[in-house]
């Protein structure tokens, strides 16, 4: 971590919001500093991006995917996650797995005035990326930076926060699991990886969602995954010749 002016204030902060010690940099590299302390792993400020560096990786936020589907949304094209969401403008949606942000964005910006809340159980993803919703634009792309301004993040874990909600609050849930056979390589996703809850959504968690849920509950996995039946879920959407496909649990009367 740097050792004066802005950056270091902000690893300060942040030291202190994950509960662990700030160490100064002392002109040391990041991989020198995880040799010396003997970590697994620290979140390194600097005047371009926060990330957590471990060995073997690093993990940054970045809108990614988010930028283009919004981009070929605008130009009229179908977005699959929109599509099993049915969401509009207006619609809330609560993202039970936040991870990089991308659906979440996507979403915000669809939804427009909706309310969009993230969770994210891991509090070293929640913190970078709750710091990069709330601080990347660069100047070229209002629809994008204002999508991800909108989004509200909490670090919560899924299966006790969906107990402390009212029937039917939400318009539509959302669960993209991480897959139980990683599909292909992303950058991105392989960073995430090592710091994200691995757990496979449980029954009992779908259960709270679709009680929660006004309108829909849409689980995101690998095409042709057993984790649909397992969960019960049989209606299924996705493109023809896309890796991903979407489980749609729908409220009667919704």
């Amino acid at each position: 971590m740097r050792d004066s002016g802005r950056e270091s204030e902000k690893a300060r902060e942040m030291a202190g919001r994950l509960n662990v010690p700030y160490l100064p940099r002392n002109g040391r590299s990041v991989e020198d500093m995880i040799r010396a302390e003997g970590l697994h792993g620290l979140v390194a400020v600097g005047k371009k991006r926060i990330s957590c560096v471990y060995p073997g990786g690093e993990f940054f936020f970045h809108p990614g995917m988010a930028k283009l589907r919004i981009k070929e949304i605008l130009s009229g094209k179908n977005d699959q996650m929109i599509k099993a969401l049915d969401l509009s403008p207006g619609d809330s949606l609560l993202d039970c797995t936040l991870g990089l942000g991308s659906d979440a964005i996507v979403a915000s910006f669809v939804s427009k005035s909706g309310e969009i809340t993230g969770l994210e159980s891991s509090p070293v993803i929640w913190l970078i990326v709750r710091e990069g919703l709330s601080t990347y634009g660069d100047g070229t792309d209002d629809d994008l930076v204002r999508a991800m301004r909108r989004i509200r993040v909490i670090c919560a874990d899924y299966n006790q926060y969906l107990k402390l909600l009212p029937d039917r609050s939400v318009d539509v849930i959302y669960f993209d699991p991480m897959f139980r056979v990683p599909g292909k390589k992303s950058c991105a996703m392989e960073a995430m990886r090592p710091l994200a809850d691995p757990s496979p959504l449980s029954p009992e968690a779908l259960g709270e969602a679709i009680r929660v849920a006004r309108r829909r509950v849409v689980v995101k996995e690998a095409k042709d995954s057993r984790e649909f039946s397992r969960l019960g879920i049989d209606h299924i959407s996705g493109g023809k010749y896309s890796p991903v496909a979407y489980g749609i649990i729908e409220k009667r009367g919704g």
